[in-house]
Parts: structure tokens; sequence; C-alpha cells
């Protein structure tokens, strides 16, 4: 099966910037003030992981993820497990995004495309690394894995719920994901010729300031009607 169209119309036509820009203030305050606070939180990680559990708290609480499920109870202690498990990896990738020299915004885009395939591969690693933490008796963990690493680094990954990995997405593979996501923005921007990252301006400061940030706006609209959150 195929996955479903997000930045672009069923005959293939580029969603406008305009519409765009509607839609990010549509979703709401929820996504869009916690999206700001860990895209400013998570711009230095510290070795003991305060930042990593602080930012990660933030995004599975505004998604719901802390009032049951695997994170309702001692949801830090078990961040913190996770912490432990991929706490270095997790620096080792915020030092290359801040001496690289590229636009954090867009920086799974400003890539060279042999440096976002080792990155592509090592966020599928960690995705993994995560699971055995965030699976639970109904879910397989990938929506937590997948968040917990969005919260820590929101320029280079989505937090993907339920019904996008089932029928907007498709795979159980978040390097598809990714790669998906990358040829998108880049046929987009190519089409309409505006950056992605630049759309939330409608009556609001910027609050969404990373490519995928404000793709994954439109991966949730892209989902069918649905009660599936996690």
């Amino acid at each position: 099966m195929s996955s479903k169209e997000i930045l672009f119309d069923a005959e293939g036509h580029p969603i406008t910037p305009d519409q765009i820009s509607a839609r990010i203030v549509e979703f709401g305050d929820s996504y869009n003030n916690a999206t700001m606070e860990i895209i400013r939180d998570s711009e230095v990680l510290d070795k003991d992981g305060e930042v990593f559990i602080k930012c990660a708290s933030r995004i599975l609480s505004s998604f719901g993820m802390t009032r049951s499920g695997t994170f309702h109870v001692n949801g830090s202690e078990k961040l913190r497990s996770c912490w432990d498990a991929i706490g270095a990896n997790l620096i080792e990738i915020n030092n290359s995004v801040r001496k690289s020299g590229l636009s954090r915004g867009r920086y799974i885009v400003e890539l060279s495309e042999a440096e976002r395939e080792g990155l592509i591969d090592e966020i599928w690693l960690l995705t993994k690394e995560l699971l055995p933490f965030t699976m639970g008796k109904t879910s397989y963990g990938l929506v937590g894995a997948s968040k917990i690493l969005f919260s820590v680094l929101p320029e280079i990954t989505l937090p993907i719920d339920t019904a996008q990995w089932l029928h907007v997405f498709k795979t159980v593979d978040i390097g598809d994901v990714l790669h998906r996501m990358v040829f998108d923005i880049q046929r987009w921007e190519s089409i309409t010729e505006r950056q992605l990252n630049d759309l939330d301006d409608l009556g609001y400061s910027k609050r969404l300031s990373t490519l995928p940030s404000v793709y994954n706006v439109m991966a949730m609209y892209a989902r069918p009607e649905t009660n599936e959150a996690e």
C-alpha cells in the first residue's frame, strides 16, 4: 500500500504556504507551545540527562502519554533508564548539530546525502534501543520512542502516533519515514520556492522553527479520522 500525501494533494499539487500556515494555527497551542519549548530547551544537552528528562516529559505529557500506559507510573525513572541507554549517543548527535555550522531548523535537509544517511541509520538504531523501555501491554513502543527522540532532536526526527504509523507512513521503520520526510520537503520547497520551516507566521511568534515540527503538523492532518493516539 502506498503512503498518504502530506505536503501535496491527491492530484500531486503542493499544499500552498498559506494553507500550511493556517493549519499550524488551527493545530492548537498544546502541540505548538510544547514544541517551541523543547526546540528551545534541547539546543544543548547536558551530560546528566536533566534536559532530556525535562523535554521528554514535556512532549509525552503534551501528547497525553503520561495519563495512562508505559509512562503513567514512574515516568521519570523510566526516562532516566532511557537516558542511561542512549544518552551518550544523543550528546554526540547534539554536538554534531551545534558544531556543523548548518541551520538547526533545516539541519536534516542541509546535511550532505552521505551524512544524512548515516544519521538516519543511527536514529533507527536509537529507536530500537528505546523499545524495551517504551513497549507496553497494548503498544509496541514505536510511538513513545519516536516522541522521546523528537523531544531532544526536533531538528531531525518526528513524533509519530499510531494512526500515522498505520495509515499515513504505512511502515514500522523510522528510517523510511525520515527518508520520506526529506524527499517531500525537498520536492515541496523546489516547487513553491518557500522554506517549510518559515511558515509558522500567522498572528503568532514563530514557534515551529524546525522542518520536522512543521512537517508533523501536516502528517497529523493526513491521518484518517480515528481515535487512535498511541
